[in-house]
């Protein structure tokens, strides 16, 4: 009995796929072997909770790569990737080694090499402490006029970040108060901000400055002083 395919047109699309994987496959097998230098990122992945990375992560690492000359040449940044996996680590410094199972790469592509081969990484608990407020204050008062005692309302605000960077905070600044050209006190609302990237203000997030403005003092001579 003759077998005759139920679906002709199927089976000859299945025989030319066939065909063109065999020949894409035999041409990278005749193509030069080559190899490769090119930056890729880093990714850290799993950062444990409560957790901050202090210290700096490089941006990019050095791979030496090898693999048929046309896959090379179109291989860019895109395409690869260092990932590195934080899961389970401790607060502490220590050094990350990076082997070729943390490299992303295309299918065809050989990682020979990672430059450098270890990362250093520190990471610090996050806390919460209460810190000062030291208001800041800008600009010249009117003619005859000089700044006097400065309150802020209130005078603490909760700040989060590294714990070791909490300990050594003296004070947190706030926006600049405009003083130029009073003649008499300044109360306003201005925004508290941060001193490091890593920390920030929990709350309040502004606070109340007000600004006495007074005659300056005259000295003996006629003049006047501050």
């Amino acid at each position: 009995m003759r077998f005759v395919p139920r679906s002709p047109g199927n089976m000859v699309l299945a025989v030319v796929l066939a065909c063109l994987v065999w020949y894409a496959s035999a041409l990278d097998r005749r193509e030069r072997i080559s190899e490769r230098q090119l930056d890729t990122p880093v990714t850290l992945v799993n950062v444990p909770a409560d957790t901050v990375i202090t210290s700096d992560v490089p941006r990019f690492l050095s791979l030496r790569v090898r693999g048929p000359l046309s896959r090379l040449r179109a291989l860019d940044q895109t395409q690869t990737g260092v990932v590195i996996d934080l899961r389970g680590v401790s607060e502490g410094e220590r050094d990350f080694a990076v082997e070729t199972h943390n490299v992303i790469v295309p299918a065809g592509v050989e990682v020979l090499a990672v430059t450098p081969s270890q990362v250093p990484l520190r990471l610090e608990r996050v806390g919460h402490r209460r810190v000062p407020v030291k208001p800041r204050v800008s600009g010249e008062p009117a003619a005859g006029m000089v700044v006097g005692a400065v309150a802020v309302e209130p005078q603490t605000v909760v700040v989060s970040g590294p714990h070791l960077q909490l300990e050594r905070l003296q004070a947190v600044p706030t926006d600049p108060v405009s003083v130029d050209g009073a003649d008499s006190p300044v109360d306003t609302l201005v925004a508290v901000r941060s001193p490091q990237p890593l920390m920030r203000i929990v709350e309040p997030l502004a606070v109340r400055v007000i600004v006495e403005i007074t005659p300056a003092l005259s000295d003996s001579r006629g003049g006047r002083r501050r």
